[in-house]
């Protein structure tokens, strides 16, 4: 059996099985995950995404385009924003579509938006494609895409595991979960699509069109 066999299997036993993503940092939640006092979100107490150094591998330079004009839909759990488009077309990249998704996935503290390395995009939308073809048909909960260099040394000096060179800062990491798909799964299929970096934590993943490494959970 191969892994997208297996993946497949995998989720296909999610209806018969309880949700392990429920039972971790966003269980029951739907509204922004903010510390008020602390001024950062709850979860980012456990971003302890690595220095982006040398890894084993490279990267594929290029990202199979998916067939079709399939819609990425997501709920930003700070924003409480949603939104659902079209990044690609038959053509190629749609430049209007990654502007929305460049504003939703904005550093909404500073309120600054940054282009989002397309690929990471990309391997968002085939992550909750390949997620669908399997019977999840929700949105992809957004955490975290673009953090200006102010916020991430914001948060390091506030206690937060951030790493200092994140590639959050670069725009080219996002770090989401899957309402109802166990957070193992998700780190299967977001291995399986091999863009870069993966790492698991204990209810979100994370990922980065870096070097090819992965951390936490999705070792």
């Amino acid at each position: 059996m191969d892994r997208r066999q297996f993946i497949a299997g995998v989720l296909a036993g999610m209806a018969a099985t309880p949700s392990m993503a429920g039972s971790g940092l966003l269980s029951g939640a739907s509204g922004p995950l903010i510390d008020m006092s602390g001024g950062f979100s709850l979860y980012e107490k456990h971003d302890l995404e690595p220095e982006p150094v040398a890894a084993p591998r490279a990267r594929p330079a290029e990202i199979e385009l998916p067939t079709g004009n399939p819609t990425l839909s997501m709920y930003n759990v700070h924003t409480e924003e949603t939104l659902r488009v079209q990044p690609v077309s038959a053509t190629g990249f749609d430049h209007d579509g990654l502007a929305r998704v460049n504003r939703f996935m904005r550093d909404w503290r500073r309120n600054e938006v940054a282009q989002i390395d397309p690929n990471a995009i990309l391997g968002l939308l085939q992550i909750q494609q390949r997620a669908r073809r399997n019977g999840f048909s929700g949105n992809v909960r957004f955490l975290s895409g673009y953090r200006s260099q102010a916020t991430n040394d914001a948060l390091r000096a506030s206690g937060v595991n951030a790493a200092r060179n994140s590639l959050h800062i670069q725009a080219k990491a996002i770090d989401f979960s899957l309402p109802g798909v166990g957070i193992p799964q998700t780190i299967l299929l977001a291995k399986d699509l091999d863009i870069g970096g993966v790492g698991g934590y204990s209810s979100f993943v994370h990922i980065d069109t870096g070097r090819v490494r992965f951390w936490g959970t999705a070792v």
